[in-house]
This record gives C-alpha cells, sequence and structure tokens, in this order.
C-alpha cells in the first residue's frame, strides 16, 4: 500500500475527521454534565473511535479502488463499472470526456500530418516531371537537335507549369489557415465575374476562345469571400480555356448567371474536349489527371480539388458534367445571404 496513498486520503479527510471528533466530544461532554455524572467519558469516545475507524477503512478501500481507476483511465485502460458515488461518477466522466476529447484531436492531427506528407511526396514526384523535360530539352539542344526559338518556347511552357503547381501548393497551404483569411461579405458577382475575364483575354484569344455572359440582372450580390471566390473562378476558368484549346476553328465559353430567391447559380460551359464518364467521378480528386492528362503535358491534377475545397469552406456548393466532345460545364451555387453553411467553416 502506497504511503501517499494514505496520506492524501487523510489530507481529502481531514475537515470530516475533525467535525467527527468535535461533534462526539462536545455530545459527551453535554451528556456527562447535563444528564448524568455517571456517563463515562473515554468509554463514549473509544466507541466512536472504533466506528471511525471502521468507516473509514470502509471509506479508504472506496478511495483506493477509484484512484486505481482514475489511474488506469489517465492510462487508456477501460475501467470497469462499479458502483461509485456521484462525485466520483463526476471526476471520472469528467476525466473519460478529457480524455477522449485530446485522443480525438491527436487523431485529427496526426491525420492531417499523413495526408500532408502523402500530399507533399506525391507534389515532389510530379514536380521532377517537368524539370526532366527541361533537362532533356536542354540536352537535345546542346546537341543541335532543337534551334533557340524552339527550345525557349518548351522551356517557357514547363516553366509556366512549375509556376502553376507553385501557386496551387500555396493556396492548400493557405487553406489549413482558412478562418484566418476569410472575410465573408457580399460580392457583386457579375462584376467579380467579368472582371476574372477581362484579366485573361490574352489566354482567350492565344487559345481562339471567347466569352459569353448571359445574365438577365444588372447586378447579382452573393455572400462570399471575394479573394478565395475569385481564386475558385480563376482556376475553373483557366481549365475551360485550357481544354477548348483549338487552332482550327473559334470556340466559345458560356457564362450564365441565374437568380432563385436566396440562390444563385454560376454555369461555366465550354465547348472542349470534356471528360470521360469514368474519370468524372474522381475529378475532384488530389492529382487525379485522367485521360485528358495523359494528353495534356500542363495538367497537375490540383486544379479542380483546389476548388473544391475551397467550394466547401465557403459554403458553396460544386457540381460538373461533362461529355466527351461536347464540353464541360461547372455549376457554383451560392446564397445571397449569410447562413451557417457560410459562416461556420469547416475545420
Amino acid at each position: 500500500m502506497s504511503g501517499k496513498l494514505v496520506r492524501e486520503f487523510m489530507r481529502d479527510h481531514l475537515d470530516f475527521t475533525l467535525i467527527y471528533f468535535i461533534s462526539h466530544i462536545l455530545v459527551s461532554v453535554y451528556c456527562n454534565s447535563f444528564i448524568s455524572n455517571n456517563i463515562q467519558l473515554m468509554y463514549l469516545l473509544s466507541i466512536y473511535f472504533y466506528l471511525f475507524i471502521i468507516f473509514m477503512c470502509f471509506r479508504f478501500i472506496k478511495y483506493a479502488s477509484t484512484n486505481k481507476e482514475i489511474k488506469r483511465l489517465t492510462e487508456n485502460i477501460e475501467i470497469e463499472e462499479k458502483s461509485y458515488s456521484c462525485e466520483q461518477e463526476a471526476v471520472i466522466g469528467l476525466i473519460r470526456g478529457i480524455h477522449q476529447s485530446s485522443q480525438d484531436k491527436i487523431y485529427e492531427v496526426k491525420s492531417q500530418a499523413a495526408n500532408t506528407h502523402k500530399f507533399i511526396s506525391q507534389w515532389i514526384h510530379n514536380m521532377k516531371t517537368p524539370l526532366s523535360v527541361i533537362d532533356l530539352i536542354l540536352q537535345n539542344y546542346k546537341m543541335n537537335q532543337l534551334n533557340d526559338d524552339v527550345a525557349m518556347q518548351h522551356i517557357e511552357e514547363e516553366k509556366e507549369l512549375i509556376l502553376n503547381m507553385l501557386n496551387q501548393l500555396l493556396k492548400i497551404f493557405r487553406l489549413e489557415h482558412f478562418t484566418r483569411d476569410y472575410n465573408p461579405e457580399n460580392v457583386n458577382l457579375l462584376d467579380s465575374l467579368r472582371s476574372i475575364i477581362n484579366s485573361k483575354r490574352n489566354q482567350y484569344i492565344y487559345n481562339n476562345v471567347y466569352p459569353v455572359v448571359e445574365c438577365d440582372y444588372d447586378m447579382v450580390m452573393v455572400m462570399t469571400d471575394s479573394k478565395w471566390n475569385t481564386a475558385m473562378l480563376e482556376q475553373i476558368i483557366s481549365n475551360a480555356i485550357k481544354y477548348s484549346d483549338s487552332k482550327d476553328e473559334t470556340k466559345t465559353i458560356h457564362f450564365r448567371i441565374e437568380q432563385w430567391d436566396e440562390k444563385v447559380v454560376l454555369s461555366i460551359r465550354d465547348e472542349g474536349i470534356g471528360i470521360e464518364k469514368v474519370d468524372l467521378q474522381r475529378v475532384f480528386q488530389p492529382f487525379f489527371t485522367g485521360k485528358n492528362g495523359r494528353t495534356h503535358n500542363q495538367a497537375t491534377g490540383i486544379g479542380l480539388y483546389v476548388c473544391s475545397e475551397i467550394a466547401k469552406k465557403l459554403g458553396h456548393k460544386l457540381e460538373i458534367s461533362s461529355e466527351v466532345n461536347q464540353g464541360t460545364e461547372v455549376r457554383i451555387n451560392y446564397l445571397t445571404k449569410s447562413k451557417d453553411s457560410v459562416t461556420q467553416m469547416n475545420g
């Protein structure tokens, strides 16, 4: 038996011990003084003492048992169901709750660290591809198999791919601290969309693709974060331009804004190569490129994943549909007023 446990037990029951003996001494003195002089004080006190010892022994057994179970609980060992007092049950319940909460947080941190490690490993692996291509271009150039203009053009393309991947990785890391960088506000979706379209004017011209905006209103206000929403739309529009690239004929990207009560839907529909049905269910997974990724060397498989994560945290619903050689349509559902789904972000 631990001497420390005995000392702790006596300390916890010191107030009870003092009250017990003081009250019984006072009762004995009163009986001896005012009721009968024949009452033996020592006899009464000895009875009180023996009763006290018996009571404290039972009390100590329960105290030691509870102490042992609490220690088992802190070591993540399931405790046995016993008849504890209300106070003891409250303490054990509190410890169990704190322990479970800490275990959940540890699991969440470990899971997030594992996902981040997996993501970074895959990202580094993908970065090797454009670097290998640049190395191959330089080797061919040194062997005079490529002229200056062709070599520079290919290196420029790979450089843009690397920059794109770096920017997407930065967005992903910023998403981990989304609540620090989130500012919900009323945003004019029509003005924001037009601004993004104008910023990509050169891309439209170079890829022989042109935008058409359809909206029955002069102003469409939605509840979102302007910066994050812009990042999401820029990625979706860039994909629409990239996969609509056609040197033979002019193609169009259709933007349609519709509003019903507290809901606004932005549709972005291209006339590009489309997405295979077998790939459509996986386009929001990180690093998934599918068949289109094998035909377009600038596909990273990160863009739509980032868009889906942004949409979740903003409380917007992101949907996608597509047909091969017909085009792809992405729909974003906004709210015109703040609701719990918008203001309460995911971890």
